[in-house]
């Protein structure tokens, strides 16, 4: 059985905060399967497109030099603050559909209580593990909706923040 590390991540932009936890999976695991939330959502909270969050993430992911990892699409099952364990359920049913095992570890960043609420307990305890990378350890908390207010103030900040990708296509992003 391969060690497989899973990430599940908007990535409405993707962040050197997303590839601080990518890395730490890559480094940890066989293979690492980051899977993109909210992939049926375009809106204020969702501002770029799916397709566009899947480009700019491959993009980032080889330009970290992260060879054993791969993305998909997520489509949420309800809406975005559902966590119950239908939501589990949905969840884990995708990811093992994908990586063809049911063991794997989630790399998180978020607390510790939102993934847990996600899972019954038997699920918890005999298939999924939880590696936490706190949020505040990496790029001082940076998140998803700062970076998108970088990129339309205009911060300078923000090329300390991203991956090239992300700087060099602010414009089109914006």
């Amino acid at each position: 059985m391969k060690n497989i590390g899973v990430i599940l991540a908007r990535l409405q932009p993707i962040h050197n905060g997303h590839l601080a936890l990518i890395r730490k999976a890559s480094q940890e695991n066989d293979e690492v399967h980051v899977f993109i939330g909210s992939a049926d959502k375009f809106n204020e909270r969702n501002p770029i497109p799916i397709n566009m969050r899947h480009d700019l993430a491959m993009h980032a992911i080889v330009e970290a030099g992260i060879k054993n990892c791969s993305i998909h699409w997520l489509d949420d099952l309800s809406d975005e603050s559902d966590n119950s364990h239908d939501w589990g359920f949905y969840l884990y049913s995708k990811i093992v559909t994908e990586i063809q095992q049911s063991n794997f570890t989630i790399y998180y960043s978020d607390g510790f209580e939102i993934i847990t609420s996600w899972f019954p307990g038997f699920i918890l305890r005999n298939n999924i593990s939880l590696s936490l990378l706190a949020r505040n350890a990496t790029e001082e908390g940076i998140s998803a909706t700062m970076v998108r207010k970088y990129i339309v103030d205009n911060n300078p900040k923000l090329q300390e923040v991203v991956p090239n990708v992300i700087y060099n296509n602010r414009e089109g992003i914006k």
